[in-house]
């Protein structure tokens, strides 16, 4: 006997979203994603981390968006249907915590480094901050930013406390400093409404342009924009989130949550088939707060090779125990031979018309490599999960064969990589 299209989809939806106490208890590592299109009852679902069951958390809500597991222990939730901030218990307790004054139409919630809450408002273009009792003060509107905030959507903190504001109107990025100047980061035609944004330890932002598909990569030293991940199966990229196993948890209109390795490449975590649940908007993981302090720390001059050009060594994500990062070169002579000179101390000796920016007192080494035919290479690594290694520091540095050097070899600037936890 077989089932109408109706009556299977209705049974698959029981299955997936309604079943109540059928999955694992939750743990701190499950994802928690905004489905305002869900039926029977939008809200915040429960994705196991581990059974990858979907189940209703705190449901009844509007239009829930982009919101963020706090280091307080609750997770806050914009709605831009009913203008308010929800705070929400990890038992799934709904309590409304702010709303009206600066808040028409709340899109994003981030928290910064010092424990502050900070809210986005696409249509009153406001960048709001809160205090623990949910009272606003605002920290710039249109006017303020003297148009540099234009439907702001996304927020993401960096680590110095540079809070990044991705505005969905005009296709480009604004930077609040903690002293609360604003500045702007990059404006292209290239970010398509503009949504998520993640900053990493490594000097580079991440954002969804959901109107072009895509996640893209600015580099914050230089302001440059570029594609980082460009996947047939992404459809609308909502909210990027930096999550604890490095890589980037992004949730996409087709009902599905993706991760995106530190080379770009996707991987599906979920998809809800049935499509019941409707646009997955945002995506919370508590393990992801407070974020990971490793980072790449540059230092140093490189020495240029053929056209007088310094080859470059960076990081994507960051260095963290137990996590993926990887390191990401560039500039130099396409097909290059090469190395990747580490050691435990920095330094400054010169060598084959260079200077080698390591400390060869201390225990030092080289990892061949080549580089492709554009003259860059990535390496992703995955960092031991031992506490011993917390807080140490390896000093890097890329070398490439170039008869335009002065000694046939160009020199990028070192790295610090600050392994953290």
């Amino acid at each position: 006997m077989s089932m109408r299209p109706a009556l299977l989809s209705a049974v698959l939806l029981a299955a997936t979203l309604l079943v109540s106490g059928a999955s694992a208890t939750p743990d701190e590592f499950d994802y928690y994603v905004s489905l305002p299109g869900a039926q029977p009852s939008g809200g915040i679902y429960r994705l196991d981390a581990d059974t990858l069951q979907l189940t209703p958390f705190a449901v009844g809500m509007g239009i829930p968006f982009y919101g963020v597991w706090a280091t307080d222990g609750f997770l806050y939730i914009p709605d831009r249907a009913f203008g308010v901030i929800y705070r929400i218990s990890d038992t799934g307790t709904i309590t409304p915590w702010a709303g009206g004054g600066f808040l028409q139409t709340p899109v994003t919630v981030a928290q910064g480094p010092d424990g502050a809450i900070v809210a986005s408002d696409i249509i009153a273009e406001t960048v709001v901050r809160l205090d623990a009792a949910g009272n606003q003060t605002l920290l710039h509107d249109k006017a303020s930013a003297g148009d540099l905030i234009h439907g702001p959507g996304g927020l993401g903190f960096g680590p110095d406390g540079t809070l990044y504001v991705s505005n969905n109107t005009n296709n480009s990025i604004a930077a609040i400093a903690p002293d609360n100047s604003i500045s702007l980061v990059v404006q292209d035609p290239m970010l398509d409404q503009p949504g998520g944004i993640a900053v990493d330890g490594a000097g580079n932002l991440f954002v969804s342009s959901y109107g072009s598909h895509r996640i893209l990569r600015v580099r914050l030293a230089t302001g440059e924009l570029e594609v980082f991940c460009d996947d047939p199966f992404m459809n609308r990229p909502n909210d990027v989130k930096l999550h604890h196993d490095g890589s980037l948890a992004v949730t996409v209109r087709n009902h599905a949550l993706v991760s995106i390795d530190a080379l770009g490449q996707l991987t599906v975590v979920f998809q809800d088939v049935t499509a019941a649940s409707g646009e997955w908007d945002g995506v919370a993981v508590q393990a992801d707060h407070p974020p990971c302090d490793g980072a790449f720390v540059p230092y140093g001059a490189g020495t240029a090779g053929t056209g007088g050009v310094v080859p470059e060594l960076g990081g994507i994500f960051a260095p963290c125990l137990g996590r993926e990062a990887a390191l990401d070169m560039r500039g130099f002579q396409p097909g290059a031979f090469g190395f990747l000179l580490w050691g435990l101390g920095p330094g400054a000796v010169p060598a084959e018309g260079g200077v080698l920016l390591l400390d060869i007192g201390l225990p030092w080494n080289l990892i061949p490599l080549s580089y492709d035919g554009a003259g860059t290479r990535r390496l992703k690594f995955s960092m031991p999960d031992d506490p011993l290694i917390d807080g140490l520091s390896l000093y890097l540095q890329a070398v490439g064969s170039d008869a335009g050097a002065p000694a046939g070899w160009s020199f990028s600037q070192g790295v610090q990589e600050r392994i953290g936890s």
